[in-house]
């Protein structure tokens, strides 16, 4: 099966080509405006390196205008100025709503010049059905030098991906430097000058950084460091990872290493604090401990999932006091009976395998974002561990995903929402968990995760895919890689 006469990633929402191809042996790239200049600069660079010269053979004009949200259905806000429309012919004219906008429509030309080696001539225009497209990375489990996650943002830029969950901290380790803590700092870890040049890359492609600090759960390897802000093990519950929620001073302490994180992402405005497998959910209630003080913290019949859930909404606001969103797994989340969760925590909703769990339907109707993480699909999780398989194309295609599938209820119960989406829907994330650090290499996950990843931003991007399994294939293979 041979690729789409358009060969890029995404597909365009709409195209018109007609007979011809664009293939200069020179170009003239101009923007009209200020705010484009960097991607007029990005694309004579990469029009340089695919044998096409500046020069006044041909001219592309970036602009920007309305006519680069036409064919979207629906987009608006941050949608609209990611929209573009392009114009091929003897010259080649974008139209985008924003900068980010331009840069996806110059990566439809790449494509197509790194496919064909030429462009068709045609209209194409397009707009993202979900405003984020996420990647998220554990690299607490296992350590991804820096040099390795600058090209892993290239690969993921290239293909419309718009978020970076960085995943720092975990039971096995806790991977920044840290002036503050430096004694719960693992021996390979990023620097902070290592992470601001991560950050300017990511927001030079256009890609949202996210930092995920699980707690207050997964923090075992900062808590052999500060044994005494552990949760008492008592009740035979595993508590090694469990920051103790009933000790004011060991709530300070957690706030205070999210603290000297955030200092390390000023750009940043969103943070997923966790709150997952904080101890074994379905023995919490089990915990005297943690019952008594849900007793005396939020009233005489508040259980454990209340307690837990005030920690989250007062991380949540001490978040916000610094300017960050915050979000938090669902596994844990709205299964208080007298604390409300936090009505701006967004949640990254990644199983339903356990019936206590709460069903996708009450975070809605209750109001809650939701990024749709969907693990059955998108986790690769190394050394394929928990009962995981390695993700790929034929499986989500076979799926028919879109980002309004999410993980089924217990028993299969479909969990769905339609298109065209509510605000409510955020989008969707790709993950890669380091549950097996030694499993592959990095090189081996780049490897791995291209073609699955691919998919995702595809029809996420279009609410799912004109495209056959055989034609994404081809189209992938054609479009090779972006750097």
């Amino acid at each position: 099966m041979s690729a789409p006469r358009w060969c890029a990633l995404p597909q365009p929402t709409w195209t018109e080509l007609t007979d011809g191809e664009w293939r200069p042996r020179t170009a003239r790239v101009v923007a009209r405006e200020p705010t484009l200049e960097r991607e007029a600069e990005r694309l004579r660079g990469e029009l340089a390196v695919l044998g096409i010269g500046d020069g006044d053979g041909s001219t592309v004009t970036l602009a920007l205008g309305a006519s680069g949200a036409s064919g979207a259905s629906g987009a608006s806000g941050a949608l609209t100025r990611e929209a573009f429309e392009i114009d091929v012919n003897l010259d080649v004219e974008i139209a985008a709503g924003g900068a980010a906008g331009a840069f996806r429509a110059t990566r439809q030309l790449v494509h197509n010049l790194r496919a064909r080696g030429a462009v068709p001539y045609g209209v194409v225009g397009s707009a993202p059905t979900v405003r984020e497209r996420g990647f998220h990375l554990d690299a607490a489990r296992k350590y991804f030098p820096a040099a390795w996650i600058v090209g892993l943002l290239h690969e993921l830029a290239d293909v419309g991906i718009n978020a970076f969950q960085w995943h720092l901290s975990e039971n096995e380790g806790f991977r920044l430097e840290s002036a503050a803590f430096p004694e719960a700092v693992s021996a390979e870890h990023v620097t902070r000058a290592q992470a601001r040049e991560i950050q300017r890359v990511a927001a030079d492609l256009h890609i949202d950084v996210i930092v995920s600090l699980d707690m207050p759960g997964h923090l075992r390897h900062v808590l052999d460091a500060h044994p005494g802000h552990r949760l008492p093990a008592t009740d035979g519950l595993d508590t090694s990872g469990a920051l103790d929620i009933t000790d004011p001073d060991a709530v300070a302490f957690a706030h205070a290493l999210l603290d000297d994180v955030a200092d390390a992402f000023p750009g940043a405005r969103s943070w997923n604090l966790g709150a997952d497998e904080f101890v074994d959910f379905s023995r919490l209630t089990q915990s005297a401990v943690l019952t008594a003080a849900a007793a005396r913290r939020c009233g005489p019949r508040a259980g454990v999932f209340d307690l837990l859930t005030s920690f989250v909404n007062e991380t949540a606001r001490h978040l916000a006091a610094r300017g960050l969103a915050a979000r938090a797994w669902n596994d844990g989340m709205l299964r208080a009976e007298h604390v409300p969760l936090d009505a701006g925590v967004t949640l990254a909703w990644w199983t339903n395998w356990h019936a206590g769990m709460r069903p996708l339907a009450a975070a809605l109707s209750a109001g809650y974002d939701v990024v749709n993480f969907h693990d059955a699909l998108f986790y690769y999780v190394l050394g394929e561990r928990a009962g995981y398989r390695y993700p790929s194309s034929e499986r989500i295609w076979a799926a028919r995903w879109h980002p309004g599938l999410f993980p089924d209820l217990p028993g299969g119960g479909r969990q769905e929402i339609a298109a065209p989406y509510p605000r409510q829907l955020v989008g969707a994330t790709f993950s890669v968990w380091s549950d097996d650090a030694e499993a592959q290499t990095p090189a081996e996950v780049a490897r791995g995760i291209r073609d699955p990843l691919r998919a995702m931003a595809e029809r996420s991007w279009n609410a799912g895919s004109a495209l056959s399994h055989e034609e994404f294939a081809a189209l992938c293979a054609a479009i090779g890689a972006a750097r």
